[in-house]
């Protein structure tokens, strides 16, 4: 018989590990509990792991805690843990073809082709280009330094590289390639380039967490998701920073 703490924790896990609110992951775990039956079921969220406490038919309460340590953005799976908790609700899957869902879900993610995730990079940072008044050429290169960039993250992701470096080193490498280009050619408007390029690898699920969160009175996961927004667009400030000063250092030349 399937442990429903088992299938507890993995349908929270799966949502928080992939960029879903904490409420959300609260509830889902919730809801999916009191449709098998369980008495008093709660769950709290966080960050960095996921609690969930229940009753048993005996009177005996039984928690569990699960450790986030894998954090990245794929709502799709975060929908399909939701697709399947309204399966559970309507009483169409039973707990052990429910943990078989989750546990396929887990192993098989889906993910998007790096080509397409690529390319979505590259049109926002033409796109903010375009929209902070820059020309043609500055959203060609907006296009380009931020695809590379993106590639360079998408590497760096399959190493597991921690994802604040991942941000430090983008940011520095979406502003060093623009900054060359002018050095080297003069072209271009350096800062509406660079601009544009670094829209991508800004923080912007975070930050909707952090307000999101603490509208609703969640003041640990809130004040959590903004810390993280905060460094990371400070991570990104600095790397933008050091590669400007380096190459002002390097040509002598005011870049604007």
């Amino acid at each position: 018989m399937t442990e429903p703490m088992e299938l507890l924790e993995l349908a929270g896990q799966i949502i928080m590990e992939n960029g879903g609110e904490t409420f959300r992951v609260e509830e889902t775990v919730t809801r999916m509990g009191r449709a098998f039956g369980l008495k008093n079921v709660e769950s709290f969220a966080i960050p960095s792991g996921v609690f969930v406490s229940y009753r048993r038919e005996d009177g005996t309460t039984e928690t569990g805690v699960v450790r986030i340590r894998r954090k990245g953005t794929n709502l799709t799976s975060v929908d399909a843990v939701n697709a399947i908790s309204r399966q559970v609700e309507a009483g169409e899957l039973s707990p052990e073809e429910t943990l078989a869902k989750l546990k396929q879900l887990e192993q098989c993610r889906p993910e998007l082709p790096g080509w397409l995730i690529v390319l979505g990079a590259s049109v926002t940072g033409s796109g903010f280009s375009l929209m902070f008044g820059g020309t043609v050429l500055d959203c060609v290169s907006a296009f380009l330094a931020a695809g590379l960039v993106q590639l360079m993250c998408n590497a760096l992701d399959r190493q597991h590289v921690n994802g604040l470096f991942t941000s430090l080193l983008g940011s520095f490498v979406c502003t060093l390639l623009p900054t060359l280009l002018y050095v080297l050619t003069g072209l271009g408007h350096v800062d509406l380039i660079v601009g544009g390029a670094l829209m991508p690898l800004l923080p912007g699920l975070s930050m909707t967490n952090a307000v999101q969160d603490t509208l609703r009175g969640d003041m640990v996961s809130g004040s959590s998701h903004l810390l993280q927004a905060t460094l990371t667009a400070a991570l990104v400030a600095g790397g933008a920073l050091v590669a400007t000063s380096l190459c002002r250092l390097l040509g002598g030349i005011k870049l604007w």
